[in-house]
């Protein structure tokens, strides 16, 4: 990556969020690699119910770009699950593709983040954490079951509501569902959905023995390979998923509070 203004020396990176998140960008931001700058745009949509706001993000993807304007980017990710589970994984690819060819850096999607991230794990069996209601989680098991995964478990966290259901879950709730998928010994765990909490329960999942990763995880992970273009690096994700990858530290000092105890 190159930059030529004063934040960012090894690039300024775009992420385009929900509009109402309030996760996404506090866990890629400190998922990052320091000297990364990373913008964020917010994807509107005046849809009332929730299919139709997935549909908007993706089919109004060009909109929410031009809110960049010619800042000097190095690359965008569109971080949001739902609104590519209808696809064909080639077919995923070949749009985001088109996109990245037409801006002239590399687009990516966070079910393509996630694609990648199995890939270079070499997972066969998963345990899935979905906050999604029902209709939805059958949507994202049937894309996972689509990269020749194994589902053996799904448990979805306790939610107590607000303003918006995924958005206020907290830490313990995700872990507790996860744990419940312990037993059924999965190679990992899949925290789905961008807006839920995942690095807190990451880090304990991890100190169990356990690897779990999650939108924001893996789309993070992918930014910053948009510069080498080696999306399948497994080492570089193996060094984000280490008991000492310097942004767990980060993590503890930024948001005290979320850390699972």
């Amino acid at each position: 990556m190159k930059n030529e203004v004063e934040y960012g020396a090894q690039g300024i990176l775009g992420l385009l969020v929900p509009q109402a998140n309030t996760t996404a960008e506090p866990e890629v931001q400190i998922l990052l690699d320091p000297d990364i700058a990373l913008l964020t745009g917010r994807m509107t949509s005046p849809g009332a119910d929730m299919p139709e706001r997935l549909n908007d993000f993706l089919k109004n993807i060009d909109q929410f770009i031009s809110t960049f304007s010619n800042a000097p980017l190095s690359g965008v990710g569109f971080l949001i699950t739902g609104s590519t589970y209808h696809f064909e994984h080639d077919e995923e690819d070949a749009h985001f593709e088109q996109l990245s060819q037409r801006y002239g850096y590399p687009i990516i999607s966070a079910g393509q983040s996630i694609r990648r991230a199995f890939a270079a794990l070499g997972v066969k069996r998963i345990g899935l954490v979905s906050p999604y209601p029902q209709w939805l989680t059958a949507e994202s098991s049937n894309y996972w079951k689509r990269t020749g995964v194994q589902i053996v478990g799904t448990e979805a966290p306790q939610s107590e509501g607000g303003f918006h259901n995924i958005y206020t879950l907290r830490n313990d709730q995700v872990l507790a569902a996860a744990k419940r998928l312990l037993p059924l010994k999965p190679d990992l765990i899949l925290l789905a959905g961008a807006g839920m909490p995942t690095l807190g329960p990451i880090i304990a999942l991890s100190d169990l023995g356990c690897a779990a990763v999650s939108s924001n995880f893996c789309m993070a992970w992918q930014l910053m390979q948009m510069t080498s273009k080696d999306y399948l690096n497994r080492d570089a994700l193996t060094r984000l998923m280490s008991p000492t990858a310097p942004w767990r530290k980060a993590f503890a000092l930024r948001y005290p509070s979320a850390v699972c105890l």
